[in-house]
């Protein structure tokens, strides 16, 4: 690209230049976006491949689809760390464009329920991959001022990825001529095509060049595109240097020290809570089984319940933005889990209403308004603060292997609800919200008690602080 890409756009923040935009939005709509749609995918078109002929699946078989996601997933995510670490961030997301594209054919082929399967772990696979490197690649191109606004962009694209597969696989859609899903499983290789082509012109990341390459040359050409003029890249670079210097000799975290060292270990505690804050709360079991959970409150078109709550999440997810530098990234984490626990237990009181009583037609209302409520208060919260957070509290020397247990967690986690919904609402029907109500109740605690603030601070800061607080005993934020 010519200089022009490095200049200030026009009529904005000279914060935003041609560069740092189109970075973002390859990370975001080559990694984030994918991941979104492949979430979405199953919900709206289980149903309909089960009933395929060419598949003939039953309930379990089902179920392994929705789970394949998650347990290449959790692969791919144990891994991001290590290879973004060694490879850098943009030949990563680069690379990890092979899986998506093996996963998204295998899927859109479909020659049987068993391929399909392997191409949902491959694709599950690229998106562990995606959940890692993404956030860590913009979180380490942004300035200081804007990594709210931008690390929500992460989370923002995944729901928009979640609403267009629901979008979609609308029932009516669906079902226009026989081909038809084919197409729809074969619609993640335009992303990954795009961030293909576009990658050559996004710069690599100037703390990875400089923090892993120690390449300070390299460091400052990438944040002079990024920043547009060098004195903003000049006084940036100084100021990773001065951090640097003040670091221990050991240039990068090791394995031993994550875990030996009170700091690292008590920050990873708060990444790895957060991150199950996101997923044990239950989030996918509302995005895999939308249209059977409001059928069991009695709703009639389901489908439409279920687009609207994915259209709910891309707003709210899109309003969290400016809230995210203005009220904090705790407020926000402890605002979303009170309201997500206020919502289940509608769902759950809808549920258990109209198994008692069919007749009561009010539970259907009952039912999507609570779970649009909860889509809300996801999305201010636990849908977007868990990976910014991660982003913020490790510096470059143990941000990739951090990012990496704290990915597979997540994860970890998705996997869990998406093997454990199906067996826990047949054990406690009309009762299973009650236990998600319990476990957004955990982890209001956990975060009141340990997560602190990190809004408007560098991450040098905000490691000292964590460093100040796992000194204490309790390690409390009080």
């Amino acid at each position: 690209m010519d200089s022009r890409d490095t200049t200030p756009l026009v009529g904005t923040d000279k914060t935003w230049t041609c560069s740092l935009v189109m970075s973002i939005s390859v990370a975001i709509v080559g990694c984030s976006f994918q991941f979104g749609y492949q979430t979405g995918a199953m919900g709206m078109t289980q149903e309909f491949l089960k009933n395929a002929s060419r598949f003939d699946a039953d309930d379990v078989v089902a179920s392994l689809w929705v789970s394949g996601l998650p347990i290449g997933g959790l692969i791919g995510g144990l891994s991001a760390g290590v290879i973004a670490d060694k490879v850098g961030r943009k030949k990563c997301m680069l690379l990890n464009n092979i899986p998506m594209l093996v996963g998204t054919g295998l899927m859109a082929v479909g020659i049987n329920k068993w391929v399909f399967l392997i191409g949902r772990i491959v694709a599950g696979f690229a998106c562990g991959i995606s959940t890692g490197v993404a956030p860590m690649y913009i979180s380490e191109i942004s300035p200081v001022s804007v990594k709210g606004s931008v690390g929500v962009s992460h989370q923002f694209m995944i729901t928009f990825g979640i609403m267009v597969a629901f979008l979609l696989g609308y029932g009516n859609i669906l079902n226009s001529f026989p081909l038809y899903w084919h197409l729809y499983f074969a619609f993640p290789l335009l992303p990954a095509i795009y961030q293909t082509i576009l990658l050559a012109f996004c710069p690599e990341s100037p703390n990875w060049l400089y923090y892993n390459k120690e390449r300070e040359d390299l460091a400052r050409a990438a944040l002079t595109k990024l920043r547009g003029c060098s004195e903003k890249a000049n006084a940036e670079m100084d100021h990773m240097i001065k951090e640097r210097t003040a670091e221990r000799d050991s240039i990068m975290v090791t394995w031993g020290e994550l875990f030996s060292m009170p700091n690292l270990r008590f920050a990873l505690i708060i990444g790895l809570g957060l991150q199950g804050a996101q997923q044990l709360s239950g989030i996918n079991a509302i995005l895999n089984y939308a249209p059977e959970i409001f059928k069991n409150a009695g709703f009639d078109d389901t489908d439409l319940a279920t687009v609207i709550t994915g259209a709910i999440n891309v707003v709210m997810t899109f309003v969290s933005v400016p809230l995210m530098d203005k009220l904090g990234r705790r407020a926000l984490m402890l605002l979303g889990l009170s309201g997500m626990m206020a919502s289940y237990v509608g769902v759950a009181v809808s549920q258990h209403i109209y198994a008692a009583s069919p007749d009561q037609t009010w539970t259907s209302s009952l039912s999507i308004t609570t779970t649009i409520t909860f889509i809300v208060f996801f999305a201010i919260g636990p849908g977007s603060i868990p990976w910014l957070i991660v982003a913020e509290i490790f510096t470059s020397d143990s941000r990739g292997k951090a990012s990496c247990l704290c990915v597979g967690a997540n994860w970890t986690c998705n996997l869990i609800v998406c093997i454990t919904y199906k067996y826990l609402d047949n054990a406690l029907k009309p009762n299973t919200f009650f236990l998600y109500f319990g476990v957004c109740l955990f982890f209001l605690i956990f975060t009141f008690l340990f997560v602190p603030e990190t809004k408007r601070k560098p991450v040098e800061q905000i490691c000292r602080e964590i460093r100040d607080q796992s000194l204490k005993c309790p390690p409390t934020v009080f």
